[in-house]
């Protein structure tokens, strides 16, 4: 028997696949899986916002080409306040991203010479972003050691303070006439991170971040509150007249956006229970 008949296509036209437009449809489905799966990890803090992440940023480019940290500023601050919140911003990179290459602060400010770094955080710390000229010297001057620069600026810092009953949990007995005085610290900052190779901004984003420090006082809101009750003292009662604990460091209020930040970009493990990334590579 005959097998089928197979007939030319009249229009005498044949189908060809463009590899390079299937790789541009795949990292663009890519990121925009990855611009879901961020905005579900910074949906826990109503501020949090990604602001910009490059479609086309994908996780070997970045460890191909390694992170140099700039630093971290604070807006009209002296520079004392620099090194805490720049070794936390390594350090929870390390952490959250051991696959990454990382050029600590103290490498790129030697290579870049002491007075043009502190030029070039100067203007990043009043202007809040760096311009093509600010990208290119620092791209001249690392010589090719990293790819990409990620520096941040904190834009809020706010502390307040609070009280609660003491609870068992807190010193194995609840105790009438004292309260958990509370003291806590908020901050906002804004991370960029650019793209040396072509002197742009590669993602932004801007994230919230707290801390606490607690300790049992005498209770402003009297014996008639029980361990459930929480009072807010605000400036009537500031921590420093009623025996309240110190704020925390403002490297510790930040250190939880900056781990954000390292769970967002690309190749970050992802959240439990959550579908790997269309044209995820590995």
């Amino acid at each position: 028997m005959a097998g089928p008949c197979h007939r030319p296509d009249p229009t005498g036209k044949r189908f060809r696949v463009n590899p390079e437009g299937t790789r541009r449809v795949i990292l663009l489905l890519a990121g925009a899986a990855l611009l879901l799966c961020c905005a579900s990890l910074l949906g826990c803090a109503a501020e949090s916002e990604l602001k910009r992440l490059d479609p086309s940023l994908n996780e070997i480019e970045l460890r191909q080409g390694k992170i140099a940290v700039l630093g971290v500023v604070k807006y009209q601050e002296p520079d004392q306040v620099r090194p805490p919140l720049i070794a936390t911003l390594e350090r929870t990179l390390h952490e959250e991203r051991p696959d990454l290459g990382i050029i600590p602060a103290d490498s790129v400010q030697h290579l870049l010479g002491g007075e043009r770094y502190r030029k070039l955080l100067l203007g990043y710390e009043y202007q809040g972003n760096l311009d093509g000229q600010a990208l290119g010297e620092i791209s001249d001057s690392l010589r090719g050691a990293a790819r990409f620069l990620l520096l941040a600026r904190v834009e809020k810092d706010h502390t307040r303070s609070s009280a609660r009953g003491v609870a068992e949990s807190d010193t194995g007995a609840a105790r009438v006439g004292y309260a958990m005085g509370i003291t806590g610290r908020d901050a906002r900052v804004a991370v960029h991170l650019y793209d040396l190779s072509k002197r742009t901004l590669a993602a932004l984003a801007r994230l919230d971040g707290s801390s606490e420090n607690s300790r049992p006082v005498l209770s402003p809101a009297g014996p008639a509150r029980g361990p459930g009750a929480t009072v807010e003292v605000g400036s009537a009662a500031p921590p420093e007249d009623s025996g309240y604990p110190p704020p925390p460091e403002l490297a510790q209020a930040v250190e939880e956006a900056f781990r954000n930040f390292a769970r967002t970009l690309p190749g970050a493990p992802l959240p439990a229970g959550a579908p790997p990334s269309p044209g995820a590579r590995r």
